[in-house]
């Protein structure tokens, strides 16, 4: 028990807990490429969601799904990065899972075929790879992979702005 608890006359069971500086990052798998983004900005995991396609949309706007009486759109990282798109060409697919995004006003669902888990990241220990997009923060290595650890802010921004979306708007 801590010197404070004991003040205070609480107990407190198990060991105390260890504070470190570090991100919490989810990391996810995407086709050969790993991805990792802050727990902070993911909303929710969705598992199998039938998406919708919407005419004329932006490449990287794959559809949109209902979630809880919502419609999101659905984000293709592949198409961002120079990727082929994951969706058939009938009107509606149903993809393996969806992370749900939210960055100010504006919610979004990024399309992963794997999701490992969370790991702790110390700030700024790779570097930002040549010749990635911008919403790539740093490059890191997990268990031989390289992983791509994406900044939220700057992706919704390059969604939105792709879309037509003035961000200033989203984000007030």
């Amino acid at each position: 028990m801590s010197r404070q608890d004991e003040e205070s006359g609480r107990s407190r069971a198990g060991p105390e807990p260890i504070y470190t500086s570090g991100l919490m990052l989810l990391l996810l798998r995407l086709g050969k490429r790993w991805f990792a983004m802050d727990v902070r900005a993911i909303e929710e995991v969705a598992l199998k969601g039938p998406v919708t396609r919407v005419p004329m949309a932006p490449s990287h706007i794959l559809g949109v799904i209902a979630l809880r009486g919502r419609l999101i759109p659905v984000v293709g990282l592949e198409n961002m990065i120079g990727g082929a798109g994951m969706l058939p060409s009938e009107d509606s697919a149903t993809l393996p899972r969806l992370l749900i995004v939210r960055e100010g006003g504006y919610e979004m669902a990024v399309v992963v075929e794997e999701i490992h888990g969370m790991i702790e990241h110390g700030e700024a220990v790779g570097e930002r790879p040549e010749d990635t997009p911008e919403f790539v923060r740093e490059e890191f290595e997990w268990r031989g992979h390289p992983v791509w650890l994406l900044d939220a802010h700057t992706l919704v921004a390059a969604v939105a702005r792709l879309a037509g979306i003035h961000w200033e708007d989203v984000v007030q």
